[in-house]
């Protein structure tokens, strides 16, 4: 799975009238996480999720809930996510698509706690698109580029990097749904199994068991 990490660029997300959270970007690395990989070269991830209401304290803390392929021998990942963040006291989401590494945030898509939100992406060694559906509201974001060798693909919470990885913001129960790997239940592809703990090994995510028809799971909020 893989690392969001945060920059700081000119532009910046607003939440609510006042306070404003900088753009975020993603690089691709190995990172605690809660959800599902599919070893075994797969060449496409998709899943659904509805946004969760976030339970903000001051503290930064942010998850990225999403869909993608990791390629080029993990150097590098396409991915199709929504940032989960609690910054200042306030909630804020923003979708986000990445291609071989490189990133396109939507801060003016809207999404809000409650939407039904549909990722995936899709490598092969000709061609790449990862794309954003919030289902609520009928608006997708697409993209298309360059293709790559696909490493595994995975479901679930990837974690956020600023200067050292955020915390868990308290989400309550994320259940990722119609999660397919190449095209068929994720359960076919006889994932890993993953829970998120911080560096003294408590757990800050847990990631339950596959549904019976192999589709669905959900990730729960243990710890910060």
């Amino acid at each position: 799975m893989v690392l969001a990490r945060f920059r700081m660029p000119a532009l910046a997300v607003t939440i609510g009238a006042a306070v404003t959270v900088p753009l975020l970007s993603l690089a691709p690395a190995q990172a605690a996480a809660g959800g599902n990989v599919a070893a075994g070269s797969p060449t496409s991830s998709a899943a659904q999720f509805k946004v969760p209401r976030l339970s903000c304290t001051s503290a930064f803390r942010g998850i990225t809930p999403g869909a993608g392929v990791q390629v080029n021998a993990f150097r590098s990942v396409s991915f199709a996510f929504v940032f989960v963040l609690c910054h200042s006291g306030r909630a804020a989401y923003v979708p986000a698509l990445v291609i071989n590494g490189n990133e396109v945030n939507y801060p003016r898509m809207a999404v809000r706690a409650g939407n039904v939100i549909k990722v995936s992406a899709k490598v092969t060694t000709t061609g790449t698109t990862v794309q954003v559906t919030n289902v609520t509201t009928g608006v997708t974001r697409k993209r298309t580029g360059p293709g790559a060798r696909s490493s595994d693909a995975f479901a679930g919470d990837n974690a956020v990097d600023s200067n050292g990885v955020l915390g868990v913001p308290s989400f309550g129960t994320l259940t990722f749904t119609h999660c397919l790997i190449d095209g068929r239940a994720l359960a076919r592809s006889h994932p890993a199994r993953y829970q998120r703990v911080n560096s003294r090994h408590v757990v800050q995510i847990a990631t339950g068991a596959l549904s019976s028809g192999g589709t669905a799971f959900p990730t729960s909020y243990k710890h910060f």
